[in-house]
């Protein structure tokens, strides 16, 4: 069974923000679970959670994305035979070519 948990807001404006209400479910078992996170992160304030947990999972994606990129990176230096400690050494001269145009 899920529990509906929809954050009761009305629609407000602020400077520079436009609020909607969003609703999501959870199972019930996990009401408890949300409920302490709720009060732990955020006092309580579910919509305040929400925004943190956004927050969060969006460094999440990138550092995953970045950790994704310096895979390809390291992948396409090796087969290009260029050891790990070369990398600086071309990139500064990469850099100061580019300073110099």
């Amino acid at each position: 069974m899920h529990v509906p948990y929809t954050e009761s807001m009305s629609t407000t404006k602020s400077r520079n923000s436009h609020s909607v209400t969003v609703g999501f479910s959870i199972p019930e078992t996990e009401q408890s679970r949300l409920d302490h996170l709720v009060e732990v992160f955020s006092g309580g304030n579910r919509s305040a959670f929400l925004r943190m947990a956004m927050d969060r999972m969006e460094a999440a994606d990138r550092a995953q994305r970045l950790r994704s990129i310096q895979s390809y990176g390291a992948k396409r230096s090796s087969d290009r035979g260029i050891a790990p400690s070369e990398i600086s050494d071309r990139v500064k001269r990469v850099l100061a070519r580019r300073a110099e145009v």
